[in-house]
């Protein structure tokens, strides 16, 4: 292609051609660099969005469980109350049904003194009376 000849800054057609070629090897591989570093970063944009959407879909669920949470603490304390409260119902029947025992047991014992008493007093009365 070149005869050889020296151009003015000292060189060679040749070599300015060779050097050229280099240059759009050089260009060549660096566009296909870019391209390959262009999917990836639409790949890695993609990828981060995902996990964006991940992150606050998590973070919803996560207060969705705050909110669950509390409202079974507030269901848990409602429920020991009812039991609280149903625990002192029963102490307070079996100490009625205590003091009803010793109340009945004190109905019986009187009138078993009025019986024997009266039972005492038609025998002395008898006795005197004596027929």
């Amino acid at each position: 292609m070149t005869d050889g000849k020296v151009d003015k800054e000292g060189g060679t057609k040749d070599v300015v051609i060779q050097r050229l070629e280099g240059v759009e090897k050089g260009l060549a591989a660096l566009s296909n660099e870019f391209t390959r570093l262009a999917a990836e970063s639409i790949s890695t944009t993609t990828k981060i969005k995902l996990l964006e959407e991940n992150d606050h879909r998590h973070d919803e669920s996560i207060n969705q469980i705050k909110e669950s949470t509390i409202k079974m603490e507030i269901q848990f304390s409602a429920i020991m109350a009812k039991f609280d409260s149903l625990e002192s119902k029963i102490f307070t029947l079996l100490q009625q049904a205590g003091k009803d025992s010793s109340a009945e047991r004190k109905m019986w014992l009187d009138l078993l003194k009025y019986v024997i008493g009266i039972t005492v007093g038609v025998m002395v009365a008898n006795m005197f009376l004596g027929k």
